[in-house]
């Protein structure tokens, strides 16, 4: 999915609970992954579409000050990944 054309993908925050549900979730938008992209160093693509990377409560902050509608639950395991919107 490596891919220059972000008009083609959406993005979701993912908040997992204990028994593996995704229990709270957050659409982004281009602008928002612009903003947070570079929080994640070891990433291999420009958008953070073409895998999921795990966001540890150490990123939280640094996450809202980019994004500031950003919220996060306690006892919830974060994730944020891409993927194609449907055609």
């Amino acid at each position: 999915m490596n891919d220059d054309n972000t008009e083609t993908l959406g993005w979701h925050l993912i908040g997992w609970d204990s028994d593996e549900r995704a229990a709270h979730v957050t659409d982004l938008v281009r602008a928002e992954i612009l903003g947070i992209r570079d929080l994640f160093p070891g990433r291999d693509d420009d958008f953070l579409e073409t895998a999921v990377h795990e966001v540890p409560p150490a990123l939280y902050s640094a996450m809202r000050t980019a994004v500031p509608r950003l919220e996060f639950r306690e006892r919830l395991d974060y994730q944020i990944g891409g993927f194609r919107l449907p055609t």
